[in-house]
């Protein structure tokens, strides 16, 4: 299960989007994209949680959509995410 919304507000409480299973998968590949199609977070091998910024700067509140590509018998995820501070 792929939690579809986080708050990177500093709180302490859900501020990364943290997805529990992957780092099952060693080679997984995590992408994040703006609604213009821009990537904006990318994570390849050991997982590391998104924390809602890109290039060290807090991105806007809005969706976000991810493709998460396990390389494990051709499994691919994707679908959107909410940025909520």
């Amino acid at each position: 299960e792929i939690p579809n919304t986080f708050t990177p507000n500093g709180d302490g409480y859900n501020d990364r989007w943290i997805i529990e299973h992957l780092p099952s998968y060693p080679n997984a590949i995590v992408e994040v994209y703006n609604t213009a199609g821009q990537p904006v977070f990318r994570s390849t091998g050991f997982y590391t949680p998104w924390d809602g910024t890109r290039n060290g700067r807090p991105l806007p509140v809005g969706t976000y959509y991810y493709v998460i590509n396990t390389n494990f018998n051709n499994e691919k995820r994707s679908g959107f995410i909410t940025l909520l501070r």
